[in-house]
């Protein structure tokens, strides 16, 4: 009879010098999951120039990710039996799930919405004497009430597509610029919105006085167009006041659109005056221009250096399928790396045809909750966030690391408590078609390798301290 020896493993070999790791990954055909990983080891690896984080250099702090909590995503959340709605939340806010820590809400009608609507369509209501928020207070409300329930520290955001029609050139909501005569109405119109929504529990943290203050939808849906030179004075000489006059101390973000080379300048022309300078707190970007443009964000950040940056819309679409976990790595990664302390998806949740919808975009929502089922699905966007939300704490900062990616897309944090994050992305493509990707890492004189699944895609978060 054979005597056998009986052997416990254990996940492959324990990290030397005392550096804990663990490592979690989603793969094409894996959900996310934590798996074994090999410990740090004194010996290089001579063929690779690994990523050196004790040269790492602290770049700005993290704040959250987040989402847009649009009219059309509460109402899908509000139509979900409670248990299924607190269930989803959960998934959506705390770190069993991708723990979000921000929610974007649009100040009156977006091409998000179940109609169109602001809250005063009294025209030449200059006081706000009819101002309304009977509107949000269906589902909106009460939708961001569990969210704040479910996480306290979310931070709440707003930005409005357009102000009420009679403020504005055309007489509409759709199409149209804001009249210079209505600038301290739609001033007395935000505090109004601030204050109810204290009221109702729930701090406005940040506002943006328009979203995307470029773009004329061409009678699509609510829109407003702003020159640099009006969005400033309206910041300069209204919106500002009038936050301080009524003691309100929410944070206002300026442009509210993309990086390229057209909203670059234009954010150039906003800040040339000081003054403006002097009333914001930052500027928000979207990022529907290409990866490459998140760089062009660093010339503004040089010369603006008190300024914060925050992301705050760009999510997944129903018929574009290229919109990867890798694709989002770019757009994610990017957008942090080069400034932005906050990337937030557009719609938290849609159905499975991209609405409830005014306009005629085809979002996809960040979740998608289907409309006879209730069955829940997840995007690549939400993937790629839950290797990131439950483990990059607030006030982490985002490092610029140095060494050799092996063709991979990849971001490190380092949490307030010196705990490292790092975030890979891989395609699954080989290397000279037989071999896997992989990085390693160089951590306090110790290498780790960290070998990547090959022929399909990956998203691995490693954590080391």
């Amino acid at each position: 009879m054979l005597n056998l020896t009986v052997v416990v493993a254990a996940a492959f070999i324990a990290a030397e010098g005392g550096t804990e790791l663990r490592l979690f990954q989603t793969m094409e055909e894996k959900g996310f999951r934590e798996i074994a990983t090999s410990g740090f080891t004194i010996h290089p690896y001579p063929a690779v120039k690994p990523l050196d984080v004790d040269a790492a250099k602290e770049k700005h702090q993290f704040l959250a990710l987040g989402a847009a909590l649009t009219d059309a995503s509460a109402w899908i959340l509000a139509n979900l039996p409670l248990d299924q709605r607190v269930q989803l939340l959960r998934e959506l806010f705390t770190p069993s799930g991708c723990n979000l820590g921000a929610i974007r809400l649009n100040i009156g009608a977006s091409d998000y919405s179940t109609g169109l609507y602001s809250y005063n369509d009294t025209p030449d209501d200059v006081e706000m004497r009819h101002f309304s928020l009977a509107r949000d207070d269906e589902f909106l409300v009460p939708v961001a009430k569990d969210v704040k329930i479910i996480r306290p520290d979310t931070y709440v955001f707003a930005a409005p597509w357009s102000p009420p029609g009679w403020m504005k050139t055309s007489g509409l909501m759709i199409s149209g610029s804001l009249k210079d005569e209505f600038m301290p109405a739609l001033a007395n119109y935000f505090v109004k919105y601030v204050q109810g929504y204290a009221e109702r529990g729930i701090t406005i943290d940040a506002v943006s006085p328009q979203n995307e203050t470029m773009c004329d939808t061409g009678g699509q849906y609510p829109c407003c167009t702003y020159t640099a030179g009006q969005e400033g004075a309206f910041v300069r000489d209204h919106l500002a006041p009038a936050f301080r006059k009524a003691g309100i101390g929410t944070k206002i973000w300026v442009h509210d659109h993309d990086p390229n080379p057209s909203g670059i300048k234009r954010v150039q022309a906003l800040l040339s005056d000081p003054e403006v300078e002097k009333s914001i707190d930052g500027i928000a970007w979207h990022c529907y221009c290409g990866p490459e443009n998140a760089t062009n964000m660093v010339s503004v950040k040089a010369a603006h250096p008190n300024l914060n940056f925050y992301h705050t819309e760009n999510g997944p679409h129903v018929i574009i399928k290229e919109r990867t976990e890798w694709w989002w790595a770019a757009k994610v990664f990017g957008m942090l790396q080069n400034g932005c302390g906050m990337f937030t998806s557009w719609n938290i949740c849609l159905d499975e045809l991209g609405t409830p919808a005014t306009g005629a975009h085809l979002c996809g929502g960040f979740t998608v909750v289907d409309s006879e089922t209730h069955k829940v699905t997840y995007s690549p966007q939400y993937r790629l966030f839950r290797h990131i939300g439950p483990f990059v704490k607030r006030g982490a900062h985002i490092m610029q690391v140095d060494g050799d990616n092996d063709g991979t897309r990849l971001i490190l944090f380092r949490n307030p408590d010196g705990e490292y994050v790092l975030v890979v992305a891989c395609d699954g493509t080989l290397v000279r078609g037989i071999q896997r990707r992989r990085i390693v890492v160089k951590y306090q004189g110790r290498y780790k390798s960290l070998p990547m699944p090959g022929g399909q895609w990956s998203v691995s978060t490693l954590l080391f301290k």
